[in-house]
């Protein structure tokens, strides 16, 4: 049974982002190690997407986080962690330039999104460990998948 559900997946971070205005232009800062939410680096890239795509499903036996540069997506979790308060449940969260935000993603928890954006979307990544193609740490389903009770 699908549960759609505004409060956040159990283990997921969403922390606002804020812009720090600039004489000569704003900064936004994503991520610090003296952030107390701060789960370590392996990596760090950038995914550039179409309006109207959707990248899903996948998950990660790491932590993963995601915020977006440039656009708007709506992000989908969902969890099937055995044992977890939040087993079942599905979140929609909007991340964009007009909602900044970063997104801490535990290990084991289904992840998609789709661009909503009329033009290109920047989403940075910043994983825990370093992602290796082919690896069994990312297992990756379709986003029509009907494990996943969810509708594009």
């Amino acid at each position: 049974m699908k549960i759609l559900s505004s409060d956040p997946l159990d283990g997921v971070i969403v922390r606002p982002l804020e812009f720090v205005d600039s004489s000569r232009g704003d900064l936004l800062e994503i991520q610090r190690s003296d952030d107390g939410c701060y789960p370590g680096f392996g990596q760090v890239y950038v995914t550039c997407t179409q309006s109207g795509e959707v990248k899903a499903w996948y998950r990660h036996a790491h932590i993963d986080q995601m915020a977006v540069v440039s656009g708007l997506i709506k992000l989908v979790l969902y969890d099937t962690r055995e044992g977890s308060p939040t087993q079942g449940q599905i979140n929609e969260i909007a991340l964009g330039d007009v909602a900044p935000r970063l997104v801490l993603i535990p290990a084991g928890v289904w992840q998609g999104f789709k661009v909503l954006s009329a033009d290109l979307t920047f989403v940075l990544h910043l994983s825990a460990r370093p992602f290796k193609i082919d690896s069994a740490e990312e297992e990756r389903i379709p986003c029509n998948d009907r494990s996943i009770p969810y509708k594009w």
